[in-house]
């Protein structure tokens, strides 16, 4: 009779206990509720309490949310407000006016925040993101949320690291921000890194990066002395390039919805992959950052000499060009 009653407690205990993928589901619905209250800490740790799973596209778009809620972004904000703000004819200047881009120190908690959003979201399946893999692992429609949810938190991520390390005032003017504020010394920097490869310094001597003219004037978080800062500076670099190739993988493998809500985003594809089709065809030797999307790869590739002077003039083109 003891044997049957420890029987009878063993059944039920397995029978009432869940599954992974209940707990995982449970999970989501309750993250969900918090962040219907923006309790943000309460939703990532409910969430990365059942632990990761990459088979979930759903729970990986939560968790996300869940990040980006706690670094300050809000996709209703941004679908409102900010997606009328991103114009082609002056893409970058335009992305350092969104609503979270205002930024006052390197890799701030809100920085790190939306980059951990943003990196749930593209590596769910290898180190080289791609839109491709995704609908290969999820679907086309699942992969398309999760390239929409993608994009948007990349806009607003280069929104603030091209306000931040641009140095822009509030018309999103580079180099123009207030001397000794945001780590800015008594001298505000005019460039983003203090140059020292060749074609970089012709380009910007000659007039390509607006106030940029040289390399002696870098943003102080983005110095190339000493070995250790160096390190950190390359790190930082290939984070912002990061942005803009998993933005150019994202346009070029999904297709937006053609409506008013997406605002000028089909003329900004056209004028970005036409801009980086035209770089890699006049400098072939940039074709391997510019199909980079992992950020371990570019600062892997941009550890030896020819790369990292390959990543200066890529700077020198898109950030410096891109961003007068």
């Amino acid at each position: 009779m003891r044997s049957a009653l420890i029987l009878s407690i063993l059944i039920l205990f397995y029978s009432c206990a869940k599954s992974p993928a209940d707990e995982v589901d449970e999970a989501i619905d309750i993250a969900l509720d918090y962040l219907s209250y923006d309790k943000c800490d309460k939703a990532i740790d409910v969430l990365e309490g059942v632990g990761r799973d990459k088979t979930n596209p759903i729970y990986l778009q939560v968790l996300s949310s869940a990040y980006a809620c706690r670094a300050g972004y809000d996709e209703r904000v941004f679908l409102d407000t900010d997606i009328a703000k991103i114009a082609s004819a002056d893409l970058m200047k335009s992305l350092t006016t969104l609503t979270l881009s205002n930024d006052h120190a390197a890799d701030s908690a809100s920085y790190l925040d939306l980059r951990e959003a943003l990196e749930v979201v593209l590596y769910v399946d290898s180190n080289q993101p791609s839109q491709v893999k995704r609908e290969a692992k999820y679907g086309p429609r699942k992969a398309g949320d999760m390239g929409v949810q993608a994009l948007f938190l990349s806009f607003a991520q280069l929104g603030k690291f091209l306000q931040f390390y641009g140095n822009v005032d509030a018309l999103g003017v580079k180099g123009a921000g207030a001397v000794s504020t945001d780590e800015q010394g008594a001298t505000a920097s005019t460039c983003f890194v203090g140059y020292t490869e060749a074609q970089s310094l012709a380009f910007l001597v000659g007039g390509g990066g607006g106030a940029c003219t040289g390399g002696t004037s870098s943003h102080p978080d983005m110095l190339f002395a000493p070995a250790a800062t160096l390190t950190i500076t390359q790190r930082r670099m290939c984070e912002g390039l990061m942005l803009v190739t998993n933005i150019v993988d994202i346009l070029n493998n999904l297709t937006l919805p053609n409506d008013a809500s997406m605002g000028d985003l089909s003329n900004v594809k056209t004028s970005i992959v036409t801009s980086i089709s035209t770089i890699i065809t006049n400098f072939p030797t940039l074709a391997t950052l510019l199909g980079t999307t992992s950020q371990t790869t570019c600062e892997t590739l941009v550890a030896t000499a020819p790369e990292f002077d390959n990543l200066q003039f890529l700077y020198a083109l898109i950030f410096e060009g891109g961003l007068q």
